[in-house]
Order: C-alpha cells, then sequence, then structure tokens
C-alpha cells in the first residue's frame, strides 16, 4: 500500500488527533515526529509522507482514515469503489467526529444510476474538498437530487453523544450504530438495495450493528469511501447539518466555538468561567483529551 502523503496544514490536527487517541510521541532526525500507541508506529517526516508500521489493524484502519480526513493523498483509489457505480445503493458519511464542539452527525443518501448522474452534474465531491459556504449551497440541491424518502440525516448533540459514549465505550461504537440506523431505515423503504458504501472506520461493528437490525447485506468499506458519489452527497448533508447547528450553538451560547480539535482551549476555558463545568458538556464531545486539559487534575 503506498504510504499516504499529508499536506503541511495538517500537521498539527494530524498530531492532535494522534496525542487525543493514546499515541506516546519521540523526537526523530528528519522528521515531524515519531508516535507509538501499542504495536502502532506511526512516522511523519517532513515532506509529509506518513509510515504506519505494526500489528494493530484496528487502530491502523482508525490512523488512515483520519489521514483520509485530513486530506492525505497517495493511496491509490480501491478498485472495491470502481465496482459499486452504477449499482443501487446507501452512502453513508459522518461529520465533527474529530471536532471537540458540536454534535456528530451521520447523513445517508440512496442512489441509482439516474441520481448518481445528476450528483455529478452538481459538482458533488467529498464535503472536506469545499468551501463551507459551498456545502451549505449544495446540501438543499443534494437533497432534491436524491429525492423525497432517499436521503436521511442524524444529528446526535453532544448531551446524547457523551451518554452514548459512555454507555457504548467508545466512537467507532456509536459511529456503527448511527450509520447502521440510518442504512437499515433506508433499506426498510427500499428493500430492493442490497448494498451499502461507507468510509473505513470498524467493519466488524458495522456488521454487528447491522445484523442487530436485521439487516444481512453487502457493505463496501474502504479509506477514501468520499471517492463513491453516494458517500460524497451524504459528506455534504452531514458536514452543512454540523455547520448549521455549531453556529446555532454559537449564538445560543453567545461565542464562537472552533471547529476542529486543536486551539480549541480557549474557548472551552471561556465557556467554564462563563457558566461553569456543567455547560461543556452542552456543546463539547467529554472524551476528548482537551477536557481533562481545561478541568485539570
Amino acid at each position: 500500500m503506498t504510504a499516504p502523503v499529508l499536506p503541511g496544514k495538517g500537521f498539527s490536527d494530524f498530531r492532535a488527533y494522534l496525542e487525543r487517541v493514546g499515541f506516546a510521541f519521540e523526537d526523530r532526525p528528519h522528521q515531524v515526529f515519531l508516535a507509538r500507541s501499542g504495536k502502532l508506529v506511526v512516522s511523519l517526516y517532513e515532506s509529509g509522507k506518513v509510515v504506519i508500521a505494526g500489528k494493530d489493524r484496528r487502530l491502523e484502519r482508525e490512523v488512515r482514515w483520519y489521514l483520509e480526513k485530513l486530506g492525505a493523498k497517495g493511496e491509490p483509489s480501491p478498485a472495491r469503489l470502481e465496482a459499486v457505480r452504477g449499482r443501487l445503493r446507501v452512502g453513508t458519511d459522518e461529520a465533527g467526529k474529530g471536532d471537540y464542539f458540536g454534535p456528530l452527525v451521520v447523513a445517508a443518501v440512496l442512489l441509482g444510476p439516474g441520481a448518481e448522474e445528476r450528483m455529478r452534474v452538481l459538482g458533488v465531491k467529498d464535503s472536506k474538498r469545499m468551501s463551507d459556504g459551498r456545502v451549505a449551497e449544495l446540501a438543499p440541491l443534494v437533497r432534491r437530487a436524491a429525492g423525497a424518502g432517499r436521503w436521511e440525516v442524524l444529528r446526535i448533540d453532544p448531551p446524547t453523544y457523551n451518554r452514548l459514549h459512555e454507555e457504548m465505550g467508545d466512537q467507532n461504537a456509536v459511529l456503527a450504530w448511527a450509520h447502521a440506523r440510518l442504512i437499515g431505515n433506508l433499506l426498510a423503504a427500499h428493500p430492493d438495495c442490497r448494498l451499502a458504501v461507507v468510509d473505513e472506520f470498524s467493519a466488524a461493528s458495522l456488521r454487528r450493528a447491522l445484523l442487530g437490525r436485521g439487516r444481512d447485506i453487502e457493505v463496501v468499506q474502504s479509506p477514501g469511501g468520499e471517492r463513491d458519489q453516494a458517500v460524497a452527497a451524504a459528506s455534504v448533508l452531514a458536514r452543512a447539518e454540523f455547520l448549521e447547528r455549531l453556529e446555532a450553538l454559537g449564538a445560543q451560547f453567545g461565542m464562537e466555538f472552533p471547529k476542529g480539535a486543536s486551539g480549541v482551549e480557549g474557548a472551552a476555558r471561556e465557556l467554564l468561567r462563563a457558566g461553569g463545568e456543567g455547560r461543556l458538556g452542552l456543546v463539547a464531545k467529554l472524551h476528548f483529551r482537551t477536557t481533562q486539559k481545561v478541568l485539570g487534575p
């Protein structure tokens, strides 16, 4: 597998993510950093090249998933994605997973050949490759192009997200539950669809969640799943909802909540000074390490 190459602007976000999920860092010559967690080692070079080595496949998939989110290039488009084009399928994607403030949003879009062509004409692509303004502009057009009853968005606001995370044990479990719920809802309305395409986060978790809902279908999971038109359409709807809700939270609390997971401590401390610890859980995902940093020991 080709080593991904991360743009320089993503270095700090990548380090913050690795720190958040428990990696320890070492200084190495000619490297930005070497990060180690259990049996997995991640090396980031000054060129942006990322080398991942080790035997923790689950954690490796998570790291590669996040690199894709940050715009890393170099990994070939999976052949599996080519095979689903033109087939009736549900595509899902999420927004807010790596953001300390705001909700987790999962969206699903059911596409057949006709709707797939309409998405191409609109210029639908992965929302990470578009400005926030363009995402907001495109979202209603995506809903219209998909058609009534062929898309769904699930917004999990911070209080509910924090409860689910505590009950389920980790973010992947929450994601699997949310993806499976939306896939199941669309398949119930369109039983002729037997295929779902999702970005890779945990195949085993998603399959268990789908089976728990009585759905045994073909699932194509792949890093860079947003290259598929159905997943790209879902990414636009998820991102638009996330941005709208984050703005609404800012208006509600009278302050601006930054996106992402780095550079957010100032806003968290400002919120604590204004209203105490209880308010943080209303707007933030509390399992992030930022919470420990701002609350102290």
